[in-house]
């Protein structure tokens, strides 16, 4: 479980915590998943958990070996389940119940839940009463991407930790040295700058995915507007999750804005010259707007018409 360079600062206070015996009852770490936060909550668990050392894991101990095996008895995930997007009250209960089970290494019991932005309402309302009054010995650590899915009432019961994004340079200089090649500056832009993300981008070749949605949006916007197949097919023929996609095209109208304004775009998108070449600021600014919030209805209703949506908001670029 690597420090990565970025996560240096953040865990450095994590472990003095530790090493103070700084303990809450509940965390809650926002951080974007390209920031890895998952190696943070495992290499804080380990510390925790450690039987040689109260910051750090050993490596060696019983309690370090079961962690490394995904068995340690007192250490519990709450993920979705198959095929599921959200975690249930069920799921919740079960850790309710956890928490107040006695520990089978009389030390701490830890809970966590790595996408507490996907619990339902009532899965949040039952966490809600267990952190309103925390049993003793056990930690709750939760992750979100963004704090503001949460209930306020439960943000208000943990200790929060922000991941900070990395600077560009930190981010394009770390994925390069991984990969032994230099990394182009639009392939992190696309990745906002999070280097896991950037290095799953290009080792997975999506680079070409992108090349080939942006072809097809070019190809529509030059169009008489009227057939969306195309794009449409190219977006959910890829491999790379709508989501991501549609935030490429913001990331393209964005840099499109700066070029119709005069801005140097010698640092954006190389496609955005193209698409100010199509549209004025003012068009390019109210699809933006409009592309954010279709972004954003599909993320909070995921069960919604995906190709219809996309479609109406193409039709509404003529």
């Amino acid at each position: 479980m690597p420090v990565y360079p970025w996560l240096v600062p953040i865990w450095s206070k994590l472990k003095d915590n530790l090493e103070r015996q700084h303990i809450p009852g509940a965390m809650l770490i926002q951080a974007k998943y390209g920031l890895a936060p998952k190696s943070l909550v495992e290499r804080y668990v380990a510390g925790l958990m450690c039987q040689n050392d109260r910051s750090e894991p050993c490596g060696f101990c019983h309690c370090c070996d079961l962690l490394k095996a995904s068995a340690h008895p007192d250490v519990h995930y709450v993920l979705p389940e198959k095929d599921k997007k959200s975690l249930s009250v069920e799921q919740i209960r079960q850790a309710n119940k956890w928490a107040i089970e006695s520990s089978q290494f009389g030390h701490y019991r830890v809970i966590v839940i790595p996408q507490a932005d996907r619990m339902n309402p009532s899965a949040a309302n039952a966490l809600l009463k267990t952190l309103e009054e925390p049993p003793a010995q056990c930690v709750f650590i939760l992750s979100t991407e963004n704090t503001k899915l949460l209930l306020p009432t439960i943000r208000s019961r943990c200790e929060v930790w922000h991941v900070a994004t990395p600077s560009e340079q930190m981010c394009i200089d770390w994925v390069s040295s991984e990969l032994g090649q230099a990394v182009p500056y639009h392939s992190a832009l696309l990745c906002h700058f999070e280097p896991i993300s950037t290095l799953r981008f290009v080792e997975s070749g999506q680079g070409k995915q992108y090349q080939a949605l942006i072809a097809a949006f070019v190809a529509f916007i030059r169009s008489d507007g009227l057939d969306t197949n195309e794009f449409i097919t190219t977006l959910l023929k890829n491999d790379s999750e709508v989501s991501i996609q549609l935030n490429w095209l913001w990331l393209l109208l964005n840099g499109a804005q700066k070029a119709s304004l005069g801005i140097d775009i010698r640092v954006s998108l190389p496609e955005a010259s193209q698409i100010a070449d199509v549209y004025g600021y003012e068009s390019l600014y109210t699809h933006t707007q409009s592309l954010q919030a279709l972004t954003e209805q599909l993320r909070s209703f995921p069960g919604l018409n995906t190709e219809l949506l996309v479609s109406n908001w193409l039709y509404g670029l003529n």
